[in-house]
């Protein structure tokens, strides 16, 4: 081989491996930005997640700006923070899409998963969050909140035999969860389960005796079993926070108490509710009565009369609307909301 061939050859073998050297280091600054870049959203997905959780919702904001760059949007985790931030601010349909694109790119996303069942909560329609939850629990099966929420959309949905086991379920997990022993109290007090619901309120009022929500549903119990209404009246901590079922218990015993007053003021919204059946209204004319307010009695009298007697689509949507409303009050929260 001459000279001029040689060192044709030799300039041709610098530039191919010069050629492979670039590609080999494209693919290799690649691979390190998308490993960067994965490290970063991490870390700003933890700041996030912990500023939404206490409400600190100008730190989650200024957090959320670093990850802007393109790099970050191929991300699942990018679609869930921006879901997340999109469901603090209650812009309920943004959020659910942002969630269902992490869900697309990572079908295994159990906290985009439950963030969504959270919304279809927000928007009570329990029946999609009763089945978004159940996704969630067959991607992560070991977790008490998860399992609580499932229990609580079941409840809410009368569901009851489910309630019961998804709730047992969240208090295998987390022994002395007193919101799903509260839950389950109540599932059983719809089913007639006195004893059984009065096992679960001991339990929550020995641990806290300050419980309010328990303390009011024992009281229910104890009119229910022992028909006692001065010792039923004691667990009674705030009237104005009552169930429209407590309240119906709670103005019986005021009422065998011949405190006709406070009977009145518990009774009347139930009264002049869509679902207030005839023994309701028969029982606050009953009150009216007793107080010398003739004319009212007279008026609702005559409400009554007018009342459509094919009312009970609304009042079982009425009824929907006020459990609803006591279910959202009971979720297990991950964030705060920007009210």
């Amino acid at each position: 081989m001459n000279m001029k061939i040689k060192s044709t050859f030799l300039v041709s073998l610098i530039l191919l491996v010069g050629s492979y050297t670039s590609v080999f280091s494209d693919t290799e600054d690649q691979e390190s930005i998308e490993i960067n870049a994965k490290i970063e959203i991490e870390k700003v997905s933890r700041n996030i997640i912990n500023a939404l959780r206490y409400g600190r919702f100008g730190l989650a904001d200024g957090e959320w700006k670093k990850i802007q760059s393109e790099v970050y949007k191929s991300f699942a985790e990018y679609d869930y923070l921006n879901g997340s931030l999109l469901y603090s601010r209650m812009e309920w349909q943004e959020a659910k899409e942002s969630l269902n694109r992490a869900l697309k790119k990572e079908p295994n996303h159990e906290a985009a998963s439950f963030l969504l069942g959270m919304i279809y909560a927000q928007e009570d329609s329990w029946s999609e969050a009763k089945e978004t939850w159940i996704e969630t629990n067959q991607i992560s099966p070991y977790n008490p909140f998860y399992h609580y929420n499932l229990g609580l959309a079941y409840y809410i949905l009368k569901d009851y035999p489910n309630a019961i086991t998804s709730l047992n379920k969240s208090l295998e997990y987390k022994t002395n969860y007193n919101e799903a022993k509260l839950i389950l109290a109540k599932t059983f007090l719809e089913l007639n389960q006195v004893d059984q619901a009065k096992t679960e309120l001991t339990s929550i009022l020995e641990q806290d005796p300050k419980h309010m929500l328990a303390s009011h549903l024992m009281g229910r119990v104890v009119y229910l079993l022992e028909k006692d209404p001065k010792k039923s009246l004691t667990y009674l901590k705030n009237p104005r926070v009552l169930g429209w079922r407590e309240k119906k218990v709670y103005a019986r015993c005021y009422f065998e108490m011949r405190k006709w007053r406070e009977a009145e003021n518990l009774l009347r919204p139930i009264a002049y509710s869509p679902f207030a059946d005839e023994y309701d209204q028969s029982f606050y004319l009953n009150l009216l009565l007793n107080l010398g307010f003739d004319e009212r009695a007279n008026d609702f009298f005559h409400f009554i009369q007018k009342q459509s007697q094919n009312e009970s689509k609304i009042a079982e949507a009425y009824r929907m609307l006020l459990s609803s409303r006591e279910g959202k009050d009971l979720l297990y929260h991950y964030f705060k909301l920007r009210y």
